[in-house]
């Protein structure tokens, strides 16, 4: 029979283990809608796919939760708009300027940007709880903000209005999933992590729908196979199962460590651009991934006051 230590260090092993594989595959997100794209398809033809993959899975596994601990609607219905505004902001908004983004800008800058959500994250518990930041905070999102400008000069030198449109538009997609973390917090306290990010995906789903709908005709029929290959892929392996591994991760060690944990995004993101879509990768890049890193360390392992 395992001791009460022994318990507690399986679980936090498991818990980082969990972490790492889902940094992992989200990190190699960026690098599947980069290849899609290569196949002459909009952020709207892969977001559209993207959920339409995706979607019966989160369904199929909310049926499953249901089955094995029934879901309370009486708490589905107190947290509606918490779920509602969840997956507003951080399935669809915040997915689809990412895909926005990615199309004018080269992966790695756009994992970089997307890594200033902790500061984001601060800003909006200081704007609503009025949380105060620790004396580090102004060093890590110094940090954080000079490793993206270091590599942004060099990506501007290629076509500046681009990179800056498409940087501002991941930008505006890091801030709303910040909101996204807020909200989430207590969407997964009351409802439990899995059931939590399963019904913000399907309501993500429905915005998608509503979107496409509303903007017109959208082709995701007769595209290339390489196309749907690519997205279910983006769907399943960079979606759906990372963001169950991340949840399960933050219920065993939480979510400071998890984030720690995801600061090895920009690095394993960096190496997946380098070798399948030859992105330049020179000394501006590591300086820019080790002060971005840095930045994200400060801010995971900062003590609040308030």
């Amino acid at each position: 029979m395992l001791s009460p230590y022994q318990s507690i260090s399986g679980q936090r092993s498991l818990g980082i283990l969990l972490a790492i594989f889902g940094t992992i595959l989200f990190s190699f997100k960026s690098i599947v809608i980069k290849l899609a794209y290569q196949y002459d398809v909009d952020a709207y033809q892969v977001i559209a796919l993207r959920m339409l993959f995706s979607a019966p899975v989160y369904l199929l596994i909310l049926g499953f939760s249901h089955k094995r601990h029934a879901l309370s609607w009486t708490k589905i219905h107190t947290n509606k708009w918490v779920i509602l505004w969840s997956g507003v902001l951080g399935y669809y908004l915040a997915s689809l300027l990412d895909l926005m983004g990615l199309t004018l800008i080269s992966a790695q800058l756009e994992r970089l940007i997307l890594f200033t959500y902790p500061g984001f994250v601060m800003l909006f518990s200081w704007l609503i709880w009025r949380t105060i930041p620790g004396r580090n905070t102004i060093f890590a999102l110094a940090a954080t903000w000079l490793g993206i400008l270091v590599v942004l000069g060099v990506e501007i030198q290629s076509n500046m209005l681009e990179v800056l449109w498409g940087g501002s538009l991941v930008l505006i997609s890091a801030a709303a999933f910040g909101g996204y973390l807020i909200l989430s917090k207590t969407g997964i306290a009351n409802l439990g992590s899995q059931a939590f990010t399963c019904l913000a995906m399907l309501v993500a789903s429905v915005s998608v729908a509503l979107h496409l709908t509303i903007m017109g005709e959208v082709q995701i029929v007769n595209l290339p196979w390489q196309v749907y290959l690519h997205v279910l892929v983006l769907a399943i392996l960079c979606t759906v199962i990372p963001s169950l591994l991340i949840a399960a991760a933050i219920s065993r060690i939480g979510p400071q460590h998890v984030s720690i944990l995801g600061g090895l995004g920009p690095v394993i993101t960096a190496l997946f651009a380098v070798a399948l879509l030859q992105e330049p990768f020179g000394v501006a890049h590591i300086i820019g991934i080790s002060l971005v890193m840095t930045g994200v360390y400060l801010v995971a392992t900062e003590k609040r006051v308030s």
